[in-house]
């Protein structure tokens, strides 16, 4: 039908894959049908294809027609920083973002996708999003979907989808949650931009109280960490991809307390956004799927696409500009050189001076060096500062004795300001340290700078925690 098309949302992770076919007529969605597959082997290089035929089976057994496909991926395949991005034009700004991307994550730059996402300006500073995805994981997800019989149209964050269907009131939903059989993903963004974003494993667990507990924990802990504790109440948006019961939410609510951490149903967005779903079309389980498939129906392009991405694409080459820009660069340089060689004759009578100088005053310049490096080395013993010490001892009883936690290094500056980097293997107990940290009375602005993959097979992760140290009395 003419005006009319299909579009699939694929929400991916290592489970399985929940389908949405979206229906687009007249410039308006509608959800026609939904769907889940579970995994029955391990997501890998070795399995995709097979696991592609299996996809594509299961599409055309449930009905499903669509031809071309969002993709959205776990936060899990992810790694996210946020950075300062300098004022500049996108053109420019992709090129400094990408030596910045290279530096922030531990893995080989080879081996990763990058992208970002946030609101940038030609005239100040702004905060952006730095993330990168395996290639692995990007080529296993073409893979898939080829193998599947549909086209990949572009391949984004599946809880970054569903937070674009809230911003367009982020001061008033400024946290979302995604929750699947095994784990949550929780995430904040400022005005539409993403701050953060993290995956969370909550373990099997077929009682809804017991779940509702889980997501309790996990909501609560992230909030303390984001540095946002003084704005409450919280507002988060939850997307379902699970089937929770409907009194899950009333009973997270109830745990949480209204008055300072409030969960919403993330279906509103989907509404506002004027999708319709159909009477008898299970949408609670699609509905992020659904978001995913969204990203792909305006003009603009999602919030983040590793298939697609602004960081790394080759750009083509406009060869009149280019040439244009050369002539202009010629010229600057051909009077430089006209002025550097009227001033070239005098220059060279004051360096000969200079040198004959710097001659006289070597043997002078010998002894005042011995001098320094002999106050230097004295000076380090008589400004030791106690308060370091006495940091160190308080930062030191928050690690526990079994190793799982431990510090790699410490920093204080005349004012108090100080870093902890380390290591963990454990996150539990990691936790724990912060939460000791925080409490002790010594210590004041305490932040979770980062936690993040050290590499790809190793169970270590790194982290930064900044404070203030106030001393013990």
């Amino acid at each position: 039908m003419v005006g009319t098309r299909h579009l699939l949302g694929l929400a991916l992770d290592d489970c399985g894959v929940v389908a949405t076919e979206l229906c687009i007529r007249g410039g308006r969605p509608e959800i026609r049908r939904t769907g889940e597959l579970s995994w029955d082997r391990e997501f890998s290089s070795e399995t995709v294809v097979e696991l592609g035929h299996r996809l594509r089976q299961f599409l055309r057994e449930q009905g499903f027609t669509a031809k071309k496909a969002v993709v959205g991926l776990a936060a899990k395949w992810i790694l996210a920083k946020e950075v300062e991005a300098p004022p500049a034009t996108p053109e420019i700004l992709a090129g400094m973002l990408s030596i910045q991307a290279e530096r922030a994550f531990s893995l080989n730059a080879e081996e990763l996708v990058f992208d970002y996402c946030g609101k940038t300006s030609t005239s100040q500073k702004s905060q952006v999003l730095l993330l990168a995805a395996r290639r692995q994981i990007v080529d296993q997800v073409k893979e898939l979907v080829a193998a599947a019989g549909i086209q990949v149209q572009s391949i984004t964050v599946s809880a970054f989808a569903c937070g674009s269907r809230t911003s367009e009131n982020g001061s008033a939903c400024r946290y979302g949650l995604y929750t699947r059989p095994t784990y949550c993903e929780f995430w904040a963004q400022t005005n539409g931009s993403p701050q953060f974003i993290k995956h969370i494993p909550l373990g099997v667990n077929g009682d809804p109280c017991g779940y509702a507990g889980l997501l309790t924990t996990a909501i609560q802990r992230q909030i303390l960490l984001s540095s946002r504790q003084d704005q409450a109440p919280h507002h988060v948006a939850a997307f379902d991809a699970c089937g929770l019961p409907g009194e899950t939410l009333a009973r997270l609510n109830e745990r949480l307390g209204p008055n300072q951490i409030s969960v919403r149903d993330g279906r509103s967005g989907l509404l506002a956004a004027g999708v319709r779903i159909p009477s008898g079309v299970e949408a609670n389980q699609g509905v992020v799927a659904a978001a995913v498939a969204l990203t792909g129906v305006g003009p603009e392009r999602p919030v983040v696409d590793f298939l697609n991405p602004r960081i790394g694409e080759e750009k083509k080459a406009d060869h009149k500009r280019f040439f244009v820009g050369a002539a202009g660069v010629l010229a600057v340089c051909l009077i430089g050189l006209g002025l550097w060689l009227l001033d070239w004759q005098n220059d060279r009578r004051d360096i000969a001076a200079y040198k004959q100088q710097l001659a006289d005053m070597e043997k002078d310049l010998a002894v005042a060096k011995d001098v320094v490096a002999r106050l230097t080395y004295a000076s380090s013993w008589g400004a030791t500062d106690p308060r370091f010490l006495c940091c160190l001892r308080e930062i030191t009883q928050a690690f526990p004795e079994e190793g799982v936690v431990w510090a790699t290094s410490l920093a204080l500056n005349e004012s108090g300001v100080g870093s902890v980097v380390g290591k963990l293997t454990n996150e539990s107990s990691f936790y724990e340290v912060f939460d000791k940290i925080d409490r002790n009375p010594a210590f004041t602005n305490t932040k979770l700078i980062h936690i993040r993959d050290v590499g790809q097979n190793s169970r270590e992760k790194e982290f930064a925690i900044s404070f203030t140290f106030k001393g013990v009395k």
